[in-house]
């Protein structure tokens, strides 16, 4: 399992969770944020948080020489895959584990900082109608 999130080693895996907890976790709270103040759709979240995660993955990378993402292993693995699918897709999976491990921590935290943002702003902008019920939620204002 450590292999998944530090293939350097164990001395990595401090570096790893300090780049993708601090480092990513702070972007991707920024991004949730900024999505949700802009009324866009919290499925642009996506696409942001793959490549956020990318970058997470770079940096881990460029800076302690710890290949969460290792591309080489990922174009390996798609190249082989128009010869012999069957044998190409566990090695892809295993390639690809870092990436989603990193997406899946930076899409959590996107979301929980869109929907804390959202019932802010909900409360705030239109609080004739609406009630914060509790952090992340609200309910209408009951009428009388």
């Amino acid at each position: 399992m450590i292999e998944i999130i530090a293939p350097a080693g164990p001395q990595a895996l401090w570096t790893t969770l300090l780049m993708t907890m601090v480092l990513g976790g702070a972007a991707a709270f920024a991004t949730g944020r900024a999505i949700a103040l802009t009324w866009r759709s919290p499925g642009q979240l996506l696409l942001y948080c793959a490549m956020l995660a990318a970058v997470v993955g770079f940096l881990d990378y460029a800076l302690f020489e710890n290949p969460v993402i290792p591309g080489g292993r990922i174009v390996a693995a798609l190249a082989l895959a128009g010869e012999s699918p069957g044998a190409a897709l566990p090695d892809l999976a295993g390639a690809l584990a870092g990436f989603a491990t990193t997406f899946a921590f930076v899409l959590a935290v996107a979301l929980f900082a869109y929907r804390l943002t959202r019932s802010w702003q909900i409360g705030r902008q239109y609080g004739f109608a609406f009630v914060r019920k509790g952090l992340l939620f609200w309910q209408e204002r009951p009428s009388g």
